[in-house]
């Protein structure tokens, strides 16, 4: 008479087998992609893959490095002048930054129309006047 098994001893003999199927299906894959030229010239490119990756990364710290040096350098410059430089680390653009916004700019432009278009007789004295306040700014 047979003799039943239980389902967790059944599980258990199909997991070593199956185990022993997949290492006997590796070896034979290992064993004939070993003397194949193709496999070793795509191992070997591989390897140089990996080779670049390496100096990818190192190269890419380097970069980090040097971009925290100008940020610091931008930093220290920012505090002794006048005006400021502006780094952008993403595109490693180096710019001055004057404070003047594009708006400002315009209003300023439209104040000076503005003005250059009284009657003379209206305003007496408003170049003196205006160099004055202007040179208070400088």
């Amino acid at each position: 008479m047979a003799t039943q098994i239980r389902k967790f001893e059944q599980d258990a003999i199909v997991d070593v087998i199956l185990e022993k199927v997949i290492k006997s299906k590796n070896n034979k894959a290992n064993g004939a992609i070993t003397g194949c030229k193709e496999y070793r010239d795509l191992l070997s490119t591989a390897n140089e893959v990996k080779s670049f990756d390496k100096q990818i990364e190192i190269l890419k710290e380097q970069r980090d490095e040097l971009s925290k040096k100008v940020s610091r350098g931008v930093e220290l410059y920012n505090y002794a002048k006048d005006f400021e430089l502006k780094y952008d680390r993403w595109s490693a653009v180096l710019s001055t930054q004057t404070g003047i916004t594009e708006w400002k700019l315009k209003e300023k432009i439209a104040n000076k129309i503005a003005i250059s278009l009284l009657p003379k007789d209206a305003i007496q004295n408003i170049d003196a006047i205006i160099e004055s306040i202007a040179k208070e700014f400088e």
